[in-house]
């Protein structure tokens, strides 16, 4: 009688138990904050779900954050350089946002009036006008 195994065999890869091995962990870290792998593309090739892709980000990120760092080194005051950078691209993003906006009005402004000539309806409210009590 022989026996069959429950190897899945398109994991390209031997899981221990119910943990996967270590050095795997790292390296699909790895490949996911260097760019080279999305965790999507992680969780789709080999099979593993993405909270625990998560967790090993995690847990074995090249940056780790420890809070006890980030409370004992208070930032630093900005000097005046720093701040002009960060004012100036605020007010481009700003400037980005405000064109965008005015695109979208033109548009829909435009939508109203060939809407209005063509269905010869009255779209824009005349102001002034009383609404009607339902």
């Amino acid at each position: 009688m022989t026996k069959k195994s429950n190897v899945d065999k398109s994991k390209p890869f031997q899981r221990v138990g119910r943990s996967y091995p270590e050095d795997l962990k790292k390296r699909l870290v790895q490949e996911v904050e260097s760019g080279r792998l999305s965790q999507r593309a992680v969780e789709r090739t080999y099979k593993i779900n993405r909270k625990t892709i998560d967790s090993w980000i995690t847990q074995f990120s090249l940056l780790p954050l420890k809070r006890n760092e980030l409370i004992a080194k208070p930032m630093k005051e900005p000097n005046e350089n720093s701040k002009i950078k960060l004012l100036s691209k605020q007010v481009l993003e700003l400037q980005k946002a405000l064109e965008k906006a005015n695109l979208k009005i033109n548009g829909l402004e435009t939508l109203i009036q060939v809407s209005e000539e063509e269905l010869k309806i009255k779209i824009r409210k005349k102001h002034g006008a009383k609404q009607s009590k339902e």
